[in-house]
Parts: structure tokens; sequence; C-alpha cells
């Protein structure tokens, strides 16, 4: 008997590939002249900027530098802390297995391996260290399979299979400039940062429109203060990225990050100096997919040998765009320190098992490193770091091994103090992104008919089977080879043959056999 398969391609998930990369730190830094001389080094800071992130033809491509950031003291006007700074390019590839990937750019994360920073003289300052790059991709797998079955009498169940896959994924660089006052006479600016808040995104055809706002923070310490000072300052910006591959009903979700800023003088001294800031925008579209799918299958005129394989498809989990407060308290290791200020490292948001719930549960959580810094009675400065944990209040039921968190995490305030003799750091935090789940479905792979039945005519014409609350009749009409049809016309079913409908309470079922 001829059996007719109409395949279905379906682009499933097929896991995460991950690979670290070191990227070594070795430095001499040059103290200028127009900075004081290094009396003492507070901390030493390594942060990989990405300029280029590429996965294409197998491999993956990156670039951008090493930014070494050295605070010190000097023992000019009363120990003050200043900062110096180096940059150490690199460039790295890395060859992915064979197989087809999300396109785009690769998801980064990382942290730093060590780091030994030492003054050599007062004008030179000799760093050596490392920082481990985690570049991660997600695979893609193609997988045809039945959507249908005709001839040989067959009888199929279907499954409505719905998800997402990943539609396209950009990353652009771009430059706004913005007036800012220089520093006067015993002032220093020590770090800026910051990011951005998206307000409004929306997809056309090859392009995605962000509008939203930069947000710039400035470290400051003022002149004869040896406290950091943060101003802030707000820039509106809307961008259009160019997206091959993106449709007007794909879901996107944007984030952005500050890569560096510099400031300058004016040449007419009544012009306001000018900031430069580097900053890149991302954005990820994932689009919706359903498929009908051959769940099950049976001959009712002959043998059928059924292959199943294992199906998996992204899930909208949650959109996530929130902000959470972390709480860091402990000991001064002085007790008559002054805190002065804290820079924070944050690490990767991942999907972590739930202790507080009684069933298998993640909550989304991550790990940081406050650096506070504090002085003693004399004035000399230490830097403490101070590990901590965050996680949002919501959870999801299931393992962390069935989830994909493509999110981005990044504090948008910091204020540290002392409250008696102990340490207390606050942090806000901004998420954004989307929590996706693998759903695993059991679909029929192959389907071949063998043997005819014999004597089907010989035996009953009519089977009673006594069915538990929930059976599907489909799996009924299976034990007996009969058709779901005829079931359901003998029961009496108003909804009609549906092969997924299920018995609503124990009791009698008939079973005619297919004649």
């Amino acid at each position: 008997m001829e059996l007719n398969v109409h395949n279905t391609t379906l682009t499933a998930y097929g896991g995460r590939w991950e690979t670290r990369i070191e990227l070594p730190a070795e430095a001499e830094i040059l103290i200028p002249d127009y900075l004081p001389a290094v009396f003492k080094i507070v901390k030493c800071r390594l942060e990989p900027v990405v300029l280029h992130n590429e996965l294409a033809g197998g491999r993956w491509q990156g670039d951008g530098y090493l930014r070494c950031t050295v605070f010190y003291q000097s023992d000019e006007n009363g120990a003050r802390l200043w900062r110096a700074e180096q940059k150490i390019r690199f460039e790295k590839t890395a060859e992915l297995p064979a197989g087809r990937y999300a396109p785009g750019p690769a998801a980064l994360g990382g942290e730093v391996e060590y780091c030994n920073c030492r003054a050599v003289s007062e004008r030179r300052i000799d760093l050596r260290g490392a920082y481990t790059l985690t570049v991660g991709a997600l695979a893609l797998e193609e997988q045809e399979l039945p959507g249908e079955l005709c001839g040989c009498e067959i009888e199929q169940r279907p499954a409505v299979l719905t998800g997402v896959t990943p539609a396209a994924a950009v990353e652009k660089i771009y430059t706004v400039q913005t007036s800012l006052p220089l520093p006067g006479e015993g002032e220093a600016i020590l770090d800026i940062g910051g990011h951005f808040s998206p307000q409004s995104v929306s997809v056309q055809t090859g392009q995605v429109s962000c509008q939203g706002v930069l947000q710039l923070q400035v470290v400051w310490r003022a002149a004869g203060e040896e406290e950091c000072t943060v101003r802030q300052k707000e820039l509106p910006v809307q961008q259009t990225l160019e997206a091959d591959g993106a449709a007007a009903d794909d879901d996107c979700r944007c984030w952005g990050e500050v890569l560096s800023a510099a400031l300058t003088a004016p040449e007419n001294s009544q012009a306001d100096p000018e900031l430069t800031v580097q900053w890149k925008l991302h954005a990820e579209l994932w689009r919706p997919v359903s498929c009908t799918l051959v769940a099950d299958a049976y001959s009712t005129a002959c043998e059928t040998a059924v292959t199943p394989v294992s199906c998996r498809l992204l899930q909208k989990c949650a959109a996530v765009s929130q902000t959470v407060t972390a709480v860091i308290e402990d000991d001064l290791p002085d007790p008559d320190a002054a805190v002065r200020g804290c820079f924070l490292t944050l690490g990767a948001v991942q999907a972590q098992p739930d202790s507080q719930s009684g069933a298998p549960a993640v909550r989304l959580a991550g790990s940081g490193t406050a650096h506070v810094l504090c002085a003693d009675a004399r004035g000399e400065m230490t830097c403490y770091d101070k590990a901590f944990t965050w996680q949002l209040p919501e959870s999801w039921p299931g393992e962390p091994g069935g989830f994909v968190p493509r999110l981005a995490a990044c504090a948008v305030r910091v204020s540290s103090g002392r409250s008696g003799a102990r340490l207390r750091v606050e942090a806000e935090i901004e998420v954004r992104g989307l929590l996706l789940a693998v759903h695993s479905a059991e679909v029929v792979g192959a389907v071949e008919p063998g043997e005819e039945f014999a004597g089907k005519a010989e035996g009953p014409a009519l089977y009673l089977y006594y069915a538990a609350a929930g059976e599907r009749y489909f799996d009924i009409a299976k034990r007996y080879h009969a058709r779901v049809r005829d079931l359901a016309a003998a029961n009496g079913l108003e909804s009609g043959p549906d092969p997924a409908q299920a018995v609503e309470q124990d009791g009698c079922v008939l079973v005619p056999a297919a004649l």
C-alpha cells in the first residue's frame, strides 16, 4: 500500500554554543605631566570595549580594546584621587562547529581573570592581567518533518507547534556630542559612563527605529574634596538601524551601552567645552512561528512503524523591562574609614534555581562586585571589593536548562555610605530583554507501512472499552486499529472526530472495527 508524506521544514532550536577567549593585558602606563605623580595605587579595572562583533562564515570575529583604568593617589594637595587610562587593542577569531546559527552578532560576557598593578616610579605604572571574554551563539536546526499523511488508510493526530525564531540581530556604534564643564584646578573626572533607556521601538521591512534617552553619568571629584559626586545628563536620541530580514510583525528588543567619552576644550574661550560620547545600540528581532506536524499516526489497514523525533522550539516566556534594587552591607575593615564612592561591575543575567519554591522553578538573577573607595583617618584610600547577588521577584516553573535568557543589565544609580561601623551600598539595576523557554515536543519523524492485517473481517464488529478520564479517543482508536471518525459517530461526539479530544469521565467507549 502506498503512503504519501507531505513534509514541512521547520527551523528548530539547536542549543547554545559558547567559548571562552583570554584577552591578555600587559601595559606600561605613563602619567602625563599635567597630572600629579603617583603616591599610591588604589584600584585597577579591566573592561573590554568590543567595536566589531560578527558571526559569519562559520566563525566569530571580534575586535576592540581592553580599557585599563588606574585610580591612584598623589602626595600633592592632600592626597587626592586621580585617574589614568590605557587602551590595549585586540583582534580575536573563534571557529564554530559545523551548523547553522542565529544571524547577527554573538552574545558577549566575561570576567576579570586577574589584574596586578604596581607603580614602578612616580610617573610609570606597570600592569599585568587578563580578561576572559565569553562568546555565545544560538544554534539552529533545520528539520524536515511530516506535516500531513495521505493514503494507506492512515489515521493521524496533528499537533500545532508555536514559538519564536531569531529573525535578525544588529548593533551599531553612534557618536553624540553635548556640553560639559571642564574640570577646574584641583578637580578631576574619574569616570564617564551611562546607559540607553528605550522608550519606543518600531519595526518596518528591513529597518528598526528606536527612540529613547541616553543617560550619562559623570563621576566627579571636586577641588579640595575627597568624596566622589555623580552628575547626570540626559540626551534624547532617535536612531534607525538597517536590519536585513526584519519584518513589521517581529518582536524587537533594544538596549544600549556607553563605550567611551572624551572631553575637549573649545578653541573659543567663550564657548562651552564639548563632550563626545561613543555608544552602541543593540537590537534583537524575534519572529513568531507556527506549524502543524504529525504527532502520532497508525493505519487501519496494515502494520505501521512510526519513528518519533524530538522537536524543540523557543517560546516567549516573559518580556522583561524592570528595575531591581540591590543592597550590599558589610562591616567596614576599618571602623573609622570614610566611604568616598563606589563603582560597580555586573555579570551576565542568568536563569537560576528558585530556592524558595517547593516545585522546580527559576528566577532571573545576576552577580556583581561593588568596588568601594574608603579613606582612613590620614586620608589614605583603599578599595574594598564586595561581591553581591541580585534577583527579580518573579519566578517561572521549570529547570534552568530549559530557559534561554536574552537580557542585558546595567546599573542606573549607585549610592554608598556608612551606617555606624557598617558599609551600605544601594544599586538600582535595570534589566531589559526577553526570557525564552525551550519547549520540546515529540512528533513523527518517519512512517513506514508494513504488512496488511490478516483476518480483519473475522473479528468482532464492535469493541467495548472502559476508558479513564483524560484518555484521548485517538489513542483508544489506535489500540484497536479503528477509524477515529467511526468511534466519534458511535459515541455521539458532537464535536466530531477531533483526534485530540479526551474522555471527560470514566466510562464505557464503543469502538467499531474498521472493516
